[in-house]
């Protein structure tokens, strides 16, 4: 799948970003692979994508590699993480975005907008156990990125 540029929101963004001031070795490899073991290290699991983004106007149209971050064991109700290293002088910098959508998240947000059914529902399924190990993930993945940050 690839992206586009209005996968970039601020809104969406899931760090700060980050700027390596000697950032010649920096790339998505070298990042994937930090990641990885810092995941592996605090016990979440991960897995990784190579991707596409589309940026530029109609005349001027660039495509770039990205990594997406995802959850294997929830790819598909899980948020998913847009990886963008891009470069400029000797500057690297990072940025994650959140992207696609959490089946948790929409029941709670639905439920919360006064839907009875949905609130019964999710009493009686654990739904709130679920939201909260899926927000205990975005925490343990946040701190891993800081992690490998310092």
């Amino acid at each position: 799948m690839a992206y586009t540029s209005k996968d970039l929101n601020d809104d969406f963004r899931f760090v700060n970003r980050v700027r390596f001031p000697n950032g010649d070795g920096v790339n998505l490899i070298a990042l994937q692979n930090a990641l990885q073991n810092e995941c592996d290290s605090n016990g979440i699991p991960v897995a990784f994508r190579n991707d596409t983004l589309k940026t530029g106007g109609f005349l001027s149209k660039q495509t770039e590699d990205i990594l997406v971050l995802y959850n294997p064991d929830h790819a598909t109700d899980y948020l998913q993480f847009l990886i963008r290293i891009t470069h400029q002088g000797k500057y690297a910098f990072m940025d994650v975005f959140k992207v696609g959508g959490s089946k948790n998240f929409a029941r709670d947000n639905k439920a919360h907008g006064g839907s009875v059914t949905q609130g019964i529902f999710n009493a009686l399924s654990g739904h709130s156990q679920k939201l909260q190990e899926e927000q205990n993930y975005y925490t343990i993945l946040k701190d891993c990125f800081e992690n490998i940050l310092q």
